[in-house]
């Protein structure tokens, strides 16, 4: 069954940035709803939680930029792990930016194709778009930097491996809703 849009907001909300104060009430909140929809992940996001707990909120804050910001082939931008910075990820974004418009995702300070756009924007879409994104482009992408973040030992590579699981739930969801429309 396709996860709801809390669940890709969960997800997002362990994928953003951190902010100073607010990441110790909002990461076990965000970690119980993955886990509720998709219990498949528990183990990842055990490995992520137990990755930060010692880990001070400024220097939470620094470990999520030298995780994703600082090393371009870690990168949580879709379009740049796809196609690089070159016209392709332009025609991408833009597309993005418009389906963000259509289903209601707002749009905060990272680019149109960042992970956490993404993700709210297949828990909106409907089905067949989501399973298209997810399958062609987003779980691709994931794979990129989860393989960079392996190397790192990054926190994170449990919430990237949550996240891919959730993902392949659009996948199953569109495998069944092409047999049942048959």
């Amino acid at each position: 069954m396709r996860p709801a849009p809390e669940v890709h907001d969960a997800l997002a909300c362990l994928l953003s940035y951190p902010e100073e104060g607010r990441e110790g009430m909002r990461y076990p909140a965000a970690i119980e709803v993955v886990v509720h929809a998709c219990p498949e992940t528990l183990a990842d996001l055990q490995s992520f939680s137990q990755g930060i707990q010692d880990v001070s909120a400024g220097e939470l804050e620094e470990l999520y930029t030298r995780t994703f910001d600082n090393v371009a082939e870690r990168s949580l931008e879709i379009g740049w792990q796809l196609f690089g910075e070159n016209y392709a990820r332009g025609v991408l974004m833009v597309r993005f930016r418009a389906l963000m418009r259509k289903y209601g995702v707002p749009e905060h300070t990272e680019l149109p194709d960042h992970l956490t756009h993404v993700l709210a924007l297949l828990g909106r879409a409907p089905v067949g778009l989501a399973a298209a994104f997810a399958s062609g482009q987003v779980l691709t992408a994931i794979k990129k930097v989860t393989e960079g973040l392996r190397s790192y030992e990054s926190p994170w590579v449990g919430v990237l491996e949550a996240t891919r699981k959730v993902l392949q739930m659009h996948l199953i969801d569109e495998v069944v809703a092409s047999e049942v429309g048959q």
